[in-house]
């Protein structure tokens, strides 16, 4: 009994022993090692009879051609996730070949036919979720041949478009200061983005987080179609890009967005932008990319937007202006003190760019012009591809344009100050391809190997910043007294206007710093005359050179005053061009006033139709100031009945050898020279005698020799009835 009760204790130990084995893995099924070799199976000439393409594939096939229709081969996309897929057909021999895009209602997305007979389609970045149909057809009736469609699939990246995106309800949403990566991978191209702009009212989240959290955040991450990012799917669950809640229907958001899941598509590249052609059906007639009629531009860079961007009022007050030190005297004799520190010179900028600048008291019963709106300031940079000329266009929620600018092929574009206007909550950029070549021999370059990528963040100059387009006049920005703008000459070529606006009269000093690698050029200008006049140039300093900075001393101005900001001209290869440009380092205009007593030259004089008058007995204060400065003062002794002996004393400056010349008006406007006195050097003063008979004569003040200035010291002209 006892050796089988030992036998049962030892049978239950080694039952209740496990074997010490690994868990045996699932089985994951074949291991894919390449591409599947597909045939297609013909009937396949609608979409339900679709050859079914759910991973990395290379099918080959045929288009069958017959005269009296063109053969169309449909492919179904239908991957077990979201899948970019990079698609390429091969050319027909001797024909053109045409790839379409549709989505899971037969509604055409996107059509390419970028290259010419017997080459090849390419869409490098198809965004799939769910489900895509590809439609495979000859440009016309009568073309076969065989050809080989390959697919291949990846997983999306964060930060990457999704394509099909050339539509504002399609837009893919780019949070300030992140940066997406994408492609102009055909001719018809065009990626939309849209930006989300911070209300004022409210403090800014840092650029990187969505309006909810953190780019990591699922709920704000850049490029998704979560429900918190205020988006719907287009596909009823297909999971394209949607339309943004709250979108009015006049931008696409309610009968657009049902229009893009149930109409026609439109073919790419045709048409103005926003423009779509109903192709019905399969509709691949249409050519792709029609050309432009006429000429295209000079391929600089060109600046087009559409007004009323500019923040700023048409006239600001002196009698509540933020305060500022005491200045005694004029500009002339010395550097006037500083008015205002930086801080107030951007607290003026920002309330006048808010409409909340008290305007100078008006006429009676005139009633005072509306402030503008304030506008935002955007940092936008597009890195350059290879053989593309770039074509990038911001736009207001209703699609109208602010600013468009064509690059050159390969050019990377840093552009600063891009203004919008401050009401806009949502903006977009369009980026495409421009036209290059006219008539037969126009084309629109694309790159399906190299993407670029796009950065758009809100400039740190904020309510100082100048507003870009400011290429023209009437967009010029706004100046103010005792304030300053910060810009930036990019790209090359550009030119910034700034205005400056009072009630009253006025002497102005404008200073522009200098800036590494820039020569830069102060002007004045005045606006043309009628709808076919010309700016006439007024005033311009380019005393400087690399680096160095400009002025412009004692402007008068009344009214409206207008500035220009530009590089200087230089020789390169035997061309003079004007090619300067730096978006790294900003330049500044500082404008300071003082009111207008008459006791200083009102700049421009230069010319004997804009001389001032002068006053027996006044001394008249004025700088030499750029080089070659002329100014002209006018004396009157026309309603003399006998000859006046007049007494004109010059007080010199430093550095400049003053000259006076005194010229008499002859009767057909010609002027007369009938004294000089200019053999003083330095600051030592110059006099002038002289017996005048009746009529109107001109004192001209200038460098004897005109190869000095002074823009610090003020030279004294006096003129005095002698006995």
């Amino acid at each position: 009994m006892r050796r089988w009760g030992w036998a049962c204790v030892l049978g239950l130990m080694l039952a209740g022993c496990k074997e010490d084995k690994a868990p045996e893995a699932p089985d994951a099924g074949p291991v894919e090692t390449g591409p599947a070799a597909l045939t297609e199976q013909e009937p396949n000439d609608r979409p339900h009879q679709a050859l079914d393409l759910t991973r990395n594939s290379t099918v080959s096939a045929e288009l069958t051609a017959q005269p009296n229709k063109a053969d169309e081969d449909w492919y179904r996309l239908a991957p077990g996730a979201p899948r970019i897929a990079d698609v390429t057909v091969s050319g027909l021999p001797g024909g053109d070949i045409t790839l379409e895009v549709y989505d899971r209602d037969r509604n055409r997305l996107v059509g390419i036919n970028s290259e010419g007979e017997g080459k090849p389609e390419r869409f490098p970045n198809l965004f799939v979720e769910n489900e895509r149909f590809l439609r495979v057809v000859p440009t016309r009736k009568g073309v076969g041949g065989a050809y080989t469609l390959e697919v291949r699939m990846r997983a999306p990246e964060d930060g990457e478009e999704r394509e099909p995106n050339d539509r504002a309800v399609d837009a893919v949403s780019l949070p300030l200061g992140q940066t997406v990566t994408a492609f102009l991978g055909h001719s018809g191209d065009e990626d939309w983005y849209r930006i989300e702009l911070p209300d004022p009212a409210l403090p800014s989240p840092p650029e990187g987080t969505g309006p909810g959290g953190t780019a990591e955040d699922p709920a704000t991450a850049p490029f998704g179609d979560s429900p918190a990012r205020g988006t719907a799917p287009t596909e009823g669950g297909a999971g394209g890009p949607g339309a943004p809640q709250g979108q009015d229907d006049a931008l696409g958001g309610g009968l657009a967005g049902t229009r893009g899941t149930n109409g026609a598509g439109a073919q790419d590249g045709q048409g103005p932008s926003g423009a779509r052609q109903d192709l019905g059906g399969n509709g691949f007639e249409a050519e792709e990319g029609a050309a432009p009629r006429g000429p295209e531009g000079d391929g600089a860079s060109g600046l087009m937007a559409q007004e009323g961007m500019q923040g700023g009022m048409n006239g600001f007050g002196r009698d509540e202006a933020p305060p500022s030190p005491a200045v005694e005297g004029t500009f002339a004799g010395s550097e006037p003190p500083p008015v205002g520190s930086q801080a107030v010179g951007e607290a003026i900028a920002r309330a006048l760019d808010a409409g909340t600048a008290v305007a100078a008291p008006s006429e009676p019963d005139v009633p005072p012009e509306p402030p503008e709106p304030p506008s935002v300031a955007l940092k936008i940079e597009l890195t350059g591809v290879d053989g593309v000329r770039p074509e990038l266009s911001v736009l207001s929620a209703a699609e109208a344009p602010l600013f468009t600018l064509r690059g050159k092929e390969g050019e990377t574009l840093s552009l600063r100050n891009i203004g919008v206007r401050g009401m806009d909550r949502v903006v977009y950029v369009v980026v495409k391809t421009s036209w290059v070549g006219t008539g037969k021999e126009a084309r629109r370059t694309f790159n399906t190997t190299m993407p670029y990528t796009l950065t758009v963040s809100q400039e740190e100059a904020g309510a100082s910043a100048e507003l870009e387009p400011n290429d023209e006049l009437h967009k010029a920005t706004t100046l103010t007294a005792g304030g300053y703008r910060e810009g930036f000459l990019a790209p090359r070529g550009d030119v910034d206007h700034f205005v400056l606006k009072t009630s009253e009269p006025v002497l102005a000093k404008v200073e522009l710093t200098g800036v590494e690698r820039l020569d830069l050029v102060l002007s004045m200008v005045e606006p043309p005359e009628g709808d076919s006049g010309k700016e006439t140039v007024l005033l311009r300093a380019n005393d400087g050179a690399i680096k160095e900075p400009e002025r412009l001393n004692n402007v008068a101005c009344e009214g409206a005053c207008y500035f220009r900001v530009e590089g200087a001209s230089r020789k390169v290869d035997g061309k003079w061009v004007k090619d300067f440009e730096n978006a790294e380092q900003p330049y500044r205009v500082t404008v300071t006033t003082v009111p207008d007593n008459g006791g200083e030259e009102r700049e421009p004089n230069n010319t004997a139709d804009r001389a001032q008058d002068l006053t027996l007995g006044q001394p008249m204060r004025g700088t030499v100031y750029p080089v070659k400065d002329t100014d002209f003062f006018r004396l009157d002794l026309s309603d003399r009945p006998v000859r006046t002996p007049i007494r004109a004393t010059l007080l010199g400056i430093l550095k400049v050898d003053v000259g006076l010349y005194l010229h008499r008006v002859q009767p057909d406007g010609k002027l007369s020279l009938v004294q000089t006195a200019d053999r003083a050097k330095g600051d030592q003063p110059e006099r002038i005698r002289y017996s005048a008979e009746p009529g109107v004569y001109l004192f001209e003040v200038r460098d004897a020799r005109n190869r000095e200035s002074n823009f610090q010291d003020a030279y004294q002209l006096t003129v005095e009835e002698s006995e």
